[in-house]
C-alpha cells in the first residue's frame, strides 16, 4: 500500500446502484462467522463491529474497494486466529481483484502461518508475477529458491530487484549471503557492505561479512566484523504481512533507512476503513513528528482529519501541506477533499482542478472533479474528465462506468459507445467493456441496427461464459431491443433469482424497476435505471460516526 491507497476509503464508492460488483459476486464464497466466545470480550466487541462494517459497506462497493474490503475482514479474523474465516475472505478479495498480487501474497503468508509451505509458496510465486515491485513478496519467494538450492534463480530475482531499487538493506544481504554459499568471497563481502551502508543497525550482517572476509583471507578485517557481529537482521517493511498477522510494523529489524516508510503509515488505510480515528492519529503524529515537513505526510493527515469530520483541522492540515510543497498534487487533493465535505463546491473544484494540472496522471483527482461536475450539472464536462482517466487504465471498470453515466446524463450516449467500440475493437476480450456496449448499444437511441444486433450476439455470448446478475441483466436488454420481449423477461427474472440466491435481497429494486419496463415492452433508455447512482454521484462527507479528539 502508498498513500495514495487511502484513495478508495475517501472517496463516495457507491458509483452505480448496490449490484454493480455482482459480475464476480456469484462466485464469492460467503464468509462463515466464527465463534467469537473464547475472545476477550473487547476482541470480540471490536470484530463484531469489523464484520458490521463489512457488511454494511460491501453492496456499495465495486471493484478493488471490495476487495479490499474482504481483504481487510480477512486480516481482523487472521490476527484473532480464525484462519477458516480468513482464508475464505482472502481467497473472495484475490477473485474480486485477480491481478493484485497483494491479496495472493496475503493467502501465503497465512497458509505460511499455518505450517503450509508448499501451499504457502505456491501463493508467493503467483504474487511474484502479479507484483514485481513488493519487496517482501521476491525476497520470499528467493528465500524458497535459496532453500531448495536454486542459488542462481534467488541470485537472478534480487539482481533484478536492486538494478531498479538500491534504498533497501535486504536484497543485498540475501545477494552477500548467495555469494557466500557459491563461494565468491570478494562479491559477498561487497554485497554485505552495501546492506550494511544502508542499514548500519544491521548487526547480523557482520557474521556474514566476517566469514566472506576470511574465506578470502583477509584475516584483520574478519577479526574487525566479528566484533561488531550482533543479532539485529536487516529491516524489511512488510506491512501487508504484518497487518495480516498481527505483528508489529516491521517484519524483521528496525525500518531505519530515509526510504523506508514511517512506522505504522501502511495501517492507516485500514483503520480508517474501521473508524479507527484515534489510532491512525497516533501514527500520524509520531510520523509527521519526524518529518514535520512532509507534505504526503499532511496530505494524509488532512484527509484522515476530514473523514473523521474535524473539517477545520483537515483544512488546517490541508493548507501545511500545500505550504511545504506547492507542486504537491496529493496536498491539492486533500484540500479539496476538505472544501467539498464543507460544501465549499467552487473551492473544491479548483483544488482538485490544481491537482490535476500538477499530475495529470493523478487518478483519483480526476474522479472527484468528474463527480463534482456531474453532481453539479455539468456532465459534459465531467465526461471529459472521466474519458481521461479511463485512458491511464482502459481495464478499470469503475471508470468506465462514471464515464457512460456522464455522457448519457450529457445526452451523449453515442460517444460512449463509440469509445467501448473503439476498446472492444483492440481488447475484445475485455469482459466489462463488452458488458457496457451490450447495455448502451441496447439502449442508446443513437445506436445502429448492426450495433443493436451486435449486442444481443455479445449478451448471449456474456451470459453463456458467466450467467451473473450484470450480464443477465445485459442480455435480457439485448433481447428487448432486437423485440425478443419474452425472453427479456424471463433472462431478467433469471437476474434476479441469482440475487436471492446468493442473499442480495437489498440490490433487487433496480433490477425489478427494469423488469417492469420489459414486461410492458418499454426498452429503458439508459444503460442503467434512471435513480442508478453512476449518474448521480454523491457530495463527500465525513464518517457518520462522531469523531473523536
Amino acid at each position: 500500500m502508498s498513500l495514495r491507497s487511502l484513495a478508495p476509503l475517501a472517496l463516495a464508492v457507491a458509483v452505480a446502484f448496490g449490484s454493480t460488483h455482482l459480475h464476480a459476486e456469484a462466485l464469492v464464497k460467503p464468509v462463515p462467522t466464527p465463534d467469537l466466545t473464547k475472545l476477550s470480550p473487547a476482541q470480540a466487541d471490536e470484530l463484531r463491529k469489523t464484520r458490521e462494517t463489512f457488511e454494511k459497506s460491501k453492496i456499495a462497493l465495486v471493484g478493488d474497494p471490495l476487495a479490499e474490503a474482504y481483504a481487510i475482514l480477512g486480516a481482523a479474523y487472521a490476527r484473532n486466529g480464525f484462519a477458516d474465516a480468513a482464508t475464505i475472505a482472502l481467497e473472495d478479495a484475490t477473485l474480486l481483484a485477480p491481478k493484485d498480487g497483494r491479496w495472493v501474497y496475503a493467502q501465503g503468508v497465512l497458509a505460511r502461518s499455518q505450517k503450509q509451505p508448499a501451499v504457502a509458496q505456491n501463493y508467493f510465486d503467483i504474487a511474484l508475477q502479479l507484483n514485481q515491485d513488493y519487496l517482501p513478496i521476491r525476497t520470499t519467494v528467493a528465500r524458497g529458491k535459496m532453500d531448495n538450492g536454486d542459488l542462481d534463480g534467488a541470485r537472478k530475482l534480487l539482481a533484478d530487484y536492486v538494478a531498479k531499487h538500491t534504498d533497501q538493506a535486504m536484497p543485498y544481504a540475501m545477494l552477500g549471503e548467495i555469494a557466500l554459499k557459491q563461494k565468491r568471497y570478494a562479491e559477498a563481502a561487497e554485497q554485505t557492505q552495501r546492506a550494511l551502508a544502508i542499514d548500519p543497525k544491521a548487526t547480523a550482517l557482520y557474521a556474514t561479512l566476517a566469514e566472506a572476509q576470511a574465506a578470502a583471507g583477509n584475516a584483520q578485517a574478519a577479526a574487525d566484523a566479528r566484533a561488531k557481529a550482533g543479532n539485529v537482521p536487516p529491516a524489511l517493511v512488510d506491512p501487508l504481512g504484518d497487518g495480516l498477522l498481527g505483528r508489529a510494523g516491521a517484519s524483521t529489524g528496525a525500518a531505519t533507512s530515509a526510504a523506508a516508510p514511517a512506522k505504522g503509515i501502511n495501517d492507516i488505510p485500514s483503520l480508517l476503513a474501521l473508524h479507527q480515528y484515534d489510532a491512525a492519529r497516533k501514527l500520524l503524529d509520531a510520523a509527521v513528528a519526524a518529518n514535520p515537513k512532509d507534505a504526503a505526510l499532511l496530505a494524509l493527515y488532512a484527509r484522515a482529519e476530514a473523514a473523521a469530520g474535524n473539517l477545520a483541522a483537515a483544512n488546517t492540515r490541508a493548507d501545511a501541506a500545500i505550504a511545504a510543497d506547492r507542486n504537491s498534487a496529493l496536498a491539492q487533493l486533500s484540500k479539496g477533499v476538505a472544501l467539498e465535505m464543507g460544501n465549499d463546491d467552487a473551492g473544491a473544484q479548483r483544488s482538485y482542478q490544481e491537482a490535476v494540472r500538477l499530475d495529470p496522471k493523478l487518478g483519483e483527482a480526476r474522479a472527484l472533479l468528474g463527480a463534482l461536475l456531474l453532481r453539479t450539472g455539468r456532465a459534459a464536462d465531467a465526461a471529459t474528465q472521466y474519458r481521461a482517466l479511463v485512458q491511464l487504465d482502459l481495464r478499470d471498470g469503475e471508470h468506465w462506468m462514471q464515464l457512460v453515466g456522464a455522457d448519457v446524463v450529457a445526452g451523449q450516449c453515442g460517444s460512449a459507445l463509440r469509445d467501448a467500440s473503439d476498446l472492444l475493437a483492440a481488447d475484445v476480450n475485455n469482459k466489462f467493456v463488452l458488458q457496457l456496449f451490450v447495455r448502451i448499444a441496447s439502449t442508446c437511441a443513437q445506436a445502429s441496427a448492426n450495433e443493436r444486433r451486435g449486442a444481443l450476439e455479445y449478451g448471449k455470448k456474456l451470459y453463456a461464459e458467466n450467467p451473473s446478475a450484470p450480464n443477465g441483466e445485459a442480455y435480457a436488454l439485448a433481447l428487448a431491443a432486437n423485440g425478443k420481449w419474452d425472453d427479456a423477461v424471463k433472462i431478467q427474472q433469471a437476474a434476479m433469482f441469482v440475487l436471492v440466491r446468493n442473499g442480495l435481497k437489498a440490490a433487487l429494486t433496480p433490477y425489478r424497476e427494469v423488469l417492469q419496463q420489459l414486461q410492458a415492452h418499454k426498452l429503458p433508455d439508459r444503460p442503467w435505471p434512471a435513480s442508478a447512482a453512476v449518474y448521480h454521484p454523491a457530495r463527500l462527507a465525513p464518517d457518520a460516526k462522531p469523531a473523536k479528539r
